[in-house]
């Protein structure tokens, strides 16, 4: 309904948008200059933010701009498992025959890292997201994916996404070992009110709209409400434009806004 009575092309806020599109925001900006600078050094990187500030998508625009012929991505989103489960995971992820062992995952992961490696002259990128939900056991273990040639080497590229409590987690005596290991680490952080104006204004023009369906007060009204989380954001939007069409407004306020809000 939103497409015909406000005139979008394309589904608004949608996010599977092109990462050349996203909306590059000083924060968005200063994260992906600190991904370009582990793509020259490799080892461990952390990212962190709240839920839904775009910690995910940061990472995606940066691996989809990277030479395929060059990096090999393996992602893994799923992280509340055991030990044994994740080195199982991340040997089926890079091509290993399956063990109940977990020396032998270990082995056929250091023996495909170095495949790809000096093989097929590719760098591993390892993207492990959610990894606040990571058990302290297992959390203890990551180092081990990064000694190579008696710690010598980084042949691989890690980026650890996860919530800001993952960053106080490390900070325990248990984890020194792999908070030693991190050579970068950026919390991102959720947009201010004039970025949540400008976001939803760059996603209404790529949906072939006039950003002037909102009013300030409606723009003002999205940030306060939203607290600038991009996630947050796209469904209060979403929200705001159906009522509109129910009320057959063309322009939506901020009690529209606050209307939705309650809905969510």
């Amino acid at each position: 309904m939103i497409h015909t009575f406000y005139g979008f092309s394309q589904t608004p806020l949608a996010k599977d948008i092109p990462a050349q599109e996203l909306l590059s925001t000083e924060a968005f900006a200063e994260l992906s200059r600190r991904l370009d600078y582990m793509r020259t050094r490799l080892g461990l990187m952390l990212v962190l933010g709240e839920a839904g500030t775009g910690k995910t998508a940061a990472v995606r625009a940066f691996v989809e701009q990277l030479n395929a012929s060059v990096y090999k991505l393996f992602y893994v989103p799923l992280s509340t498992v055991t030990p044994l489960d994740f080195w199982a995971q991340l040997n089926s992820e890079f091509g290993g025959q399956p063990s109940g062992r977990k020396s032998t995952l270990f082995r056929n992961l250091q023996t495909a890292v170095r495949d790809y490696v000096e093989n097929a002259k590719k760098t591993p990128l390892l993207v492990l997201d959610e990894a606040q939900c990571l058990p302290d056991k297992t959390l203890d273990e990551i180092p081990m994916l990064l000694n190579f040639r008696m710690d010598s080497i980084d042949p691989m590229l890690m980026i650890m996404i996860g919530h800001p409590d993952l960053g106080r987690r490390l900070q325990r005596p248990m984890f020194r070992n792999i908070h030693q290991r991190i050579l970068l680490s950026y919390k991102l952080s959720p947009l201010d009110e004039a970025e949540t104006k400008d976001y939803v204004c760059h996603h209404l023009k790529l949906a072939g709209a006039k950003p002037e369906i909102f009013t300030d007060s409606a723009y003002l009204a999205l940030y306060k409400t939203s607290g600038g989380v991009c996630r947050l954001l796209n469904r209060l939007c979403l929200a705001a434009l159906n009522r509109g069409v129910l009320q057959q407004k063309a322009t939506l306020d901020e009690e529209t806004i606050y209307q939705a809000s309650a809905e969510l």
